[in-house]
């Protein structure tokens, strides 16, 4: 091929090829930024006092720090399957709280071992009163619905459900009205002594993560390749390309 068509054309190639990289990275600094600006916003929603129930019920903001008094309710307990704790596997117990007014709230009170990761009996726990200290989370929602499984109780009367998330769909399917708009990540739930004697891990209170380091890792590497391409075709430009024989 003719050296003056050959070198305009990876001319071409290299800066677009570099261009296309230097853009990636933009987008990667963008998606940081967004990470950046939605962590500000849950960390001045945790440093907010937290809701209280009034008289009338507790409207729960999700992201919001709760702190909500009531008794729970023993004849439910959901076990959210698949969660590992320390390598181990096991469920997160999820019971609800019943609060003065009569609305139930959907509480995740932690970690509990399970061998096969699904079944487990937190029936069992001498359940009362309880002051929980934790954050409203909205309940899952997706377009592919996972259907609770009713699993064999061993107290008679109880419902032991075993579930992928708590889908919203499927809470109000299986769980008694009137209930809360979120359900709450418990921190501290004073009042579970007897659920703390079996293994009960409760999650400690942390600001979650912002993510944005991994985007900015992402930039950074698009840029480097942009440079490098960038310098290997100036390098490769400059090189004297064989004439052809005529």
């Amino acid at each position: 091929m003719n050296p003056r068509v050959v070198r305009p054309l990876a001319a071409l190639l290299i800066v677009a090829a570099a261009a296309v990289c230097f853009k990636l990275g933009i987008w990667q600094l963008s998606r940081a930024g967004e990470k950046r600006a939605a962590h500000a916003s849950r960390v001045s929603r945790l440093e907010q006092p937290p809701i209280e129930p009034g008289a009338g019920g507790v409207a729960l903001e999700p992201g919001r720090r709760v702190e909500l008094k009531g008794a729970w309710d023993r004849g439910v307990y959901v076990l959210l399957s698949g969660r590992t704790h320390l390598g181990a596997a096991g469920v997160q117990v999820v019971t609800p709280l019943v609060l003065a007014s009569g609305e139930r709230v959907l509480v995740e009170r932690g970690w509990l071992a399970a061998d096969d990761s699904r079944i487990a009996h937190p029936e069992h726990w001498d359940d009362g009163d309880a002051v929980v200290h934790g954050v409203a989370e909205r309940y899952a929602t997706s377009p592919r619905v996972f259907d609770w499984v009713a699993l064999e109780s061993e107290r008679a009367g109880v419902a032991l459900w075993s579930a992928r998330a708590l889908d919203s769909t499927q809470v109000i399917a299986h769980v008694t009205a009137p209930l809360a708009n979120a359900y709450v990540r418990a921190w501290v739930a004073a009042g579970d002594t007897a659920a703390a004697r079996v293994g009960l891990v409760a999650p400690p209170f942390a600001v979650p993560d912002s993510g944005e380091g991994v985007h900015m890792a992402y930039a950074l590497q698009w840029f480097a390749i942009a440079v490098l391409i960038v310098l290997g075709g100036g390098v490769l430009m400059t090189r004297r390309l064989p004439v052809p024989p005529r």
